[in-house]
């Protein structure tokens, strides 16, 4: 959707004049695009600003000022109807000529945002196309690199370490080191050697990534490059799918799907199809995804056809699964938890819910340990571990029902939830210290997540919804 139409239909929707089929087009859109999102709450908040402060009339209408007194009354005065007519017309004036203040203001904030996306980076340069978002035990060759550096065109030499790249239209890109990245523009760059994973939205599909071996071509996906020291290349597939070809060869595109790996040589006459293997992006695709930092026993799990929580067994290690992104509430989510603090189980029903509107993603954390226990077993497994994300924690779903009802909405497309028992057991409020119950605890900036689980005849699962915005 072009930016005109994009304004179109947020005016129609702020002016309450939207039709069923501009609305599900413009909820698709804000679906896709947390850039859309963020321009779409500025314009509202615009013109809510505007029709609070800038009425004509502080109280009433246009049909308030209408007379009526009949015309056979012995009151009736023509004069007095003519006035209230021509008060009635004037604000009906001041009110189209609010509304186009209100459209022409809200024009002229949109092409800000809009070119505010390619604001020049802080040494005044080319405008800047991504974001230096995260960097961990990162040392650069070449220029020092720092948090919130914007990035224009230009090579990057990252000796060691991660470091996350959030492009302008949406695209994530982590760097590990050591590797040789260069930014050719917003939708293409060139991985010379090292590893790299990316996820990419809507927004930014068609975003290329070349190697000396292969180009490739996203389609909405999330994907793994390795170009090694003689530039053989590796592309693997974790969701969605993309488009290979050979480097500088003018060949049909072969599509490589989900759960799918490929390899080729520079100079090769083919494009070899290998095991799907994501154990080489292990460290990096985390930070792509979301999670910047598991302590303890936690295992980030990488998404693909073995993505099955309910079959998973682990007894020594919290999995992590990564489930959905770019979700956009139509109505208000029901979860257990919303507030920071410890996670315990009160006997009331269970009011709280994160609002319509916020765009989320989801993560399920997981112990199931190996074996089978019955429901009066104690000796199962207990883990501890602790979990940050680069968002804050909008809520957490624990409960059994609460679980089950959102694993449409939220779980992933692929999972295998099973039809064992599942969730945790939290703490109450009259425990003892070591009562044998699961301990959840948020953070107070919302980001970490404390856990202490407890786990034999059921399945402990707590899914994560985390803000797509800051």
């Amino acid at each position: 959707m072009n930016d005109e139409k994009f304004l179109r239909l947020t005016t129609l929707y702020l002016e309450d004049a939207i039709g069923t089929g501009d609305l599900e087009s413009l909820n698709r859109e804000l679906s896709n695009s947390p850039d859309r999102v963020r321009q779409f709450n500025d314009l509202r908040l615009l013109t809510g600003l505007i029709h609070e402060h800038g009425r004509a009339v502080e109280s009433g209408n246009a049909a308030d000022l209408e007379t009526d007194i009949p015309s056979e009354s012995p009151d009736f005065d023509p004069s007095v109807v003519e006035s209230k007519r021509n008060t009635a017309s004037q604000f009906q004036f001041a009110q189209r000529a609010l509304a186009l203040v209100v459209l022409a203001t809200a024009a002229s904030l949109f092409v800000f945002l809009i070119w505010s996306d390619t604001e020049p980076p802080r040494d005044g340069g080319v405008p800047a196309i991504a974001t230096v978002e995260y960097t961990s035990h990162a040392r650069w060759g070449g220029e020092e690199r720092v948090l919130g550096d914007r990035l224009g065109e230009g090579k990057l030499h990252l000796e060691t370490g991660l470091a996350r790249l959030d492009f302008l239209n949406g695209a994530t890109v982590t760097l590990q080191g050591p590797a040789e990245f260069e930014i050719l523009s917003t939708y293409k760059t060139v991985l010379t050697s090292g590893i790299l994973t990316a996820s990419i939205p809507e927004s930014a599909v068609g975003f290329e990534v070349l190697t000396p071996a292969m180009d490739v071509v996203d389609l909405g996906t999330a994907f793994g490059v390795s170009v090694g020291g003689d530039g053989e290349t590796d592309v693997c597939v974790f969701e969605g799918e993309v488009e290979v070809s050979l480097a500088e060869v003018k060949d049909t595109p072969q599509l490589v799907r989900e759960g799918n790996a490929v390899r080729s040589r520079p100079n090769a006459d083919s494009i070899d199809t290998v095991d799907y293997s994501t154990e080489r992006y292990e460290d990096a695709w985390p930070v792509t995804s979301g999670v910047l930092q598991a302590t303890g026993l936690m295992k980030f799990v990488s998404p693909g056809p073995n993505f099955v929580p309910g079959r998973c067994e682990d007894s020594e290690r919290i999995l992590v699964f990564h489930e959905r992104s770019q979700v956009l509430l139509r109505s208000d989510l029901k979860v257990n938890v919303t507030e920071p603090g410890q996670y315990i189980r009160v006997r009331r029903r269970n009011k709280q819910a994160i609002a319509a509107g916020h765009l989320i993603r989801s993560y399920l954390l997981q112990l199931n340990p190996i074996g089978e226990f019955t429901r009066g077993e104690t000796d199962g497994a207990r883990v501890i571990g602790q979990i940050t994300f680069d968002r804050p924690i909008l809520g957490l779903i624990g409960g059994t029902t609460h679980l089950i009802r959102t694993d449409e909405l939220l779980g992933h497309p692929l999972g295998d939830y099973g039809d064992t028992r599942r969730g945790i057991e939290p703490t109450r409020p009259d425990d003892l210290p070591d009562s044998g119950r699961d301990n959840v605890a948020l953070s107070r900036d919302r980001r970490t997540l404390s856990l202490d689980l407890s786990a034999s005849s059921a399945v402990d699962q707590i899914r994560v919804v985390v803000a797509e915005q800051p």
